[in-house]
């Protein structure tokens, strides 16, 4: 039995406030707990409903001033990246280089791109570093004294080991392009941005925004994630709203079920 599910209809999201209005009312939540469901919704207000039970819902969405519209639901997963390296334009088609050895692919209509998907993430952790510490001279002096004071043994001062626990950070940065049933992937430290020209800079970030502005010119049917539209605009990619990998993928799966 096919189950449905109720996206909205607009690409660039919907206010938070009305999205929280409407988690609110349905799910029945307290004020912070539907302003955490209305940052994570990435598009879906509902899933999993019969198909009357999505007309319905539908309907209430359309009452709290939400535009949406009812699909079926899609088990497929989304596409597996395809690391890219390199790119080639053709006219009108993308021709990218995956692989090692370098490997040609075939050419893609920019006509064929569906979805054009940027995150920039940040990964902290905890890492557990240890050193060892060398005991000084005056260390093992003291220690020698008391030995020969007492005429008990003591440690000399030898060499201990040291745990320090710090803090790491890394930031994770891509650029996926979604044509067909393909996803390639764009990782700025690994990839050739000589397809540029003359636009090519030494700053990986400015290249990517160059790159994408290139391929939203090739495939302006292509929709664009809130990471991809902030890093055109020049804003702060920070204010793009993803916790993790998680939310960029929910994002996408919405974005893809309007493109289609």
């Amino acid at each position: 039995m096919t189950r449905w599910r109720v996206l909205l209809a607009d690409p660039a999201g919907a206010p938070i406030a009305a999205l929280a209005s409407w988690f609110a009312a349905r799910r029945g939540l307290m004020p912070v707990d539907a302003q955490r469901a209305a940052r994570h919704a990435w598009g879906l207000l509902a899933d999993n409903l019969s198909e009357e039970d999505a007309r319905s819902a539908l309907a209430a969405a359309t009452a709290h001033g939400l535009a949406a519209v009812v699909l079926a639901e899609n088990p497929a997963p989304l596409p597996d990246p395809v690391p890219v390296t390199a790119l080639r334009w053709m006219e009108s088609a993308l021709a990218w280089t995956s692989g090692v050895p370098p490997v040609s692919m075939a050419p893609v209509e920019g006509s064929r791109v569906r979805l054009l998907s940027f995150a920039c993430l940040r990964h902290d952790s905890l890492v557990t570093q240890i050193t060892k510490e060398e005991a000084s001279g005056a260390r093992r002096l003291a220690g020698l004294g008391i030995m020969l004071t007492t005429g008990i043994p003591v440690g000399m001062g030898g060499n201990k080991e040291v745990s320090r626990t710090v803090s790491s950070t890394e930031w994770v940065i891509f650029l996926d392009v979604f044509a067909g049933d393909v996803r390639w992937r764009v990782k700025p430290e690994r990839f050739d941005f000589s397809a540029l020209g003359a636009g090519k800079v030494a700053g990986g970030p400015a290249n990517t925004r160059h790159l994408l502005e290139e391929l939203r010119a090739r495939a302006p049917g292509a929709l664009l994630n809130r990471g991809a539209r902030a890093l055109l605009q020049g804003q702060p990619l920070a204010g793009a709203g993803y916790d993790d990998l998680e939310d960029v993928e929910k994002e996408n799966r919405w974005l893809l079920a309007l493109a289609k």
